[in-house]
C-alpha cells in the first residue's frame, strides 16, 4: 500500500502530522508493507527566492496579526509538537520559498533517503533558531548535518532544472485532488485525511485502506506467456 502525503517545510502542522503519522504506522500491523511517498505542496510560492523572513513579519504581511497574537501561535504550536514528542522552537523562526527544498526532498527520494531530507529540514526549520531559508550555504550545511554528500547537494541546488519538473507535477495533481491546505494524506489514490490528525486518525485510516485493497488481481483472460521455464509456443 501506497500513502503519499503532500507538505511543505514551512507548514508547522506538516512537522506535528509526520511525527503523528509515523507514531501510527509504527504500531501498525502492516508496516513493512507500506510505502511513504512525500509530495511537493508550497504555501506560498509567490514568496521572492534568496530572502528569509521572521513568522512576525510573515504573518504579519499574511494575516494582520500583532507581534502578541504570533508569539501566542508559536506557543501554542510549540506546546503540540513538544506533546507529541518534537523539539520546538518558540522564537526566531523564519520562512521563505521552498521550492529548492522540495527539488532536494526529490532528489534525496532516489537515494532511498527522503524521510532524512525532510526530518532535516524540519529539525532546522523548527527546533533550531538559525533561519533556514534564502541561503544556499545554509541548506547544504542542513543536508551535510544529515549525511548527505555537500557537494552533490550544491550541485543540485546549483541547476535550478533539477527535479524541477517533479516538484511542478507533485502540485499539479494536488490540485487535481483539491488540495488546498497540507499536510494531506492519500492512501493507494482512494481515501485521503486532510491535516495534523490524532495517531488514532491515522492508524483508522491504514486500517481501512488496508483492508479495502483487493486480495489478488481477478483474472478475466489468459493466453501465451514466458514463465520460470520459458516460453511454450503454441504448435
Amino acid at each position: 500500500m501506497q500513502v503519499e502525503i503532500w507538505t511543505d517545510v514551512n507548514c508547522p502542522f506538516c512537522y506535528l502530522g509526520k511525527k503523528r503519522f509515523n507514531d501510527a504506522l509504527e504500531k501498525f500491523e502492516h508496516a513493512d508493507q507500506v510505502s511513504v511517498v512525500h509530495r511537493s505542496f508550497e504555501l506560498d510560492p509567490t514568496v521572492p527566492t534568496g530572502i528569509s523572513r521572521s513568522i512576525f513579519e510573515h504573518q504579519s504581511r499574511k494575516r494582520g496579526w500583532s507581534e502578541v497574537e504570533v508569539d501566542a501561535s508559536e506557543r501554542q504550536l510549540g506546546a503540540a509538537a513538544n506533546e507529541a514528542g518534537l523539539e520546538y522552537s518558540v522564537s526566531g523562526r523564519d520562512v521563505g520559498n521552498s521550492f529548492d527544498m522540495h527539488r532536494l526532498l526529490h532528489w534525496a527520494a532516489e537515494l532511498g533517503r527522503q524521510e532524512d531530507m525532510l526530518d532535516a529540514l524540519y529539525l532546522a526549520n523548527f527546533a533550531d533558531a538559525t533561519p533556514l531559508f534564502g541561503s544556499a550555504d545554509r541548506l547544504v550545511e542542513v543536508a551535510a548535518g544529515a549525511g548527505f554528500d555537500a557537494d552533490e547537494v550544491r550541485a543540485v541546488l546549483d541547476d535550478p532544472e533539477r527535479y524541477a519538473a517533479a516538484v511542478r507535477a507533485d502540485e499539479r495533481q494536488a490540485q487535481e485532488f483539491g488540495v488546498n491546505g497540507v499536510p494531506f494524506y492519500v492512501f493507494d489514490r482512494k481515501y485521503a485525511v486532510s491535516g495534523a490528525q490524532a495517531p488514532e486518525t491515522f492508524t483508522q485510516a491504514l486500517t481501512q485502506a488496508w483492508g479495502d485493497r483487493p486480495a489478488a488481481p481477478t483474472l478475466i483472460a489468459d493466453g501465451d506467456a514466458c514463465g520460470p521455464d520459458g516460453c511454450e509456443v503454441p504448435q
